[in-house]
């Protein structure tokens, strides 16, 4: 779908509109511009203001009931700002795993050496495994860190600079003698959940995802782009995004509201596909055909399967990093 200056203008006012009005209603989880989406099938030629709700109320007296319980706020319109309106189902959920599965035959549950995106990772005190993303530098001092999602590197809001990360997690069997970074700094403030972990020099990392190869640049993801990413947990998945202009995501972190930004969605390419699981944030997705990074993996919903993932672009800026080819 091509846009204009002016059109694109527009569609982000929509956005956030529908924000400002919708996106802290109990049953509101996210919200972009986007195909619409009818009985699990998707119409590109048909985009819309896409406000994901927890679950559909298909009865006046069901949604009467389910206001004075309050889980929403009422009904939300057939229009915002001149766009239409597509309500489908969205119960998203962050994707690190709560505990790990010892001694199973997946490789990237094991200790790594060299390091690289798509392997087990953890911070030190939780027992969760997730995964590494990739590997970044500092623009300012150049030095070598990795990337993955602020609840996988810190998780807790008063985590100080310096903690020890693991590889693999902890979750994975994972102790302090698997230490390979410290954790640095985030980008929460900026409503982008990522986190940034500067190397110790115990193990070197290499620009490559685990059974995919190297990346080879940085693109802004679209709209009908195919993608793959190497996850912990599902491993190599393919994807296809039908975000056209990124959104708004709702979720509560350690007790805290929190609105994540420029958030794209990945659906699969074929019914029954799988695209992510708890174990998988901290992926990095892939356009297939360049190996551009396009987005960094977080969230995902299994029924029906998707996957929520934040624009590159915005995350490298807010960390003040660039990837490592």
């Amino acid at each position: 779908m091509d846009l204009d200056q002016r059109a694109l203008a527009r569609i982000r006012l929509g956005i956030n509109e529908a924000v400002s009005h919708w996106i802290y209603d109990p049953n509101v989880s996210f919200i972009d511009f986007g195909w619409r989406e009818t009985g699990g099938k998707l119409f590109p030629d048909e985009p819309a203001i896409r406000v994901h709700v927890k679950e559909k109320y298909v009865s006046q007296p069901a949604l009467e009931a389910a206001v004075e319980r309050g889980r929403t706020s009422g009904p939300i319109p057939d229009q915002i700002a001149g766009f239409p309106v597509d309500r489908p189902i969205g119960n998203f959920r962050v994707r690190q795993y709560p505990f790990g599965r010892w001694g199973q035959a997946n490789q990237r549950a094991r200790r790594s050496d060299p390091i690289q995106g798509g392997i087990s990772i953890s911070d030190r005190y939780r027992n969760i495994y997730a995964t590494l993303g990739g590997f970044v530098k500092d623009r300012d001092t150049g030095k070598k860190m990795i990337l993955s999602n602020w609840h996988v590197l810190a998780g807790g809001w008063y985590s100080p600079p310096g903690g020890l990360i693991l590889q693999p997690g902890r979750g994975d069997g994972g102790s302090d003698v698997d230490s390979v970074a410290t954790f640095s700094r985030h980008a929460m403030s900026s409503g982008i959940d990522a986190a940034v972990a500067e190397l110790t020099g115990s193990r070197q990392l290499i620009n490559k995802q685990y059974d995919l190869g190297p990346l080879k640049g940085v693109s802004k993801a679209e709209a009908n782009m195919q993608v793959v990413k190497s996850g912990r947990r599902t491993e190599i998945t393919r994807g296809l995004i039908t975000t056209v202009v990124g959104g708004a995501f709702k979720m509560n972190y350690s007790g805290v509201d929190r609105l994540i930004y420029h958030v794209i969605k990945i659906e699969p390419r074929f019914p029954g596909g799988e695209v992510s699981a708890g174990g998988d944030s901290g992926s990095i997705w892939c356009e297939e055909s360049t190996m551009h990074a396009v987005g960094l993996h977080f969230a995902g919903m299994d029924a029906p399967e998707q996957a929520l993932a934040i624009d590159m672009q915005p995350v490298l800026d807010a960390l003040n990093v660039d990837l490592v080819f």
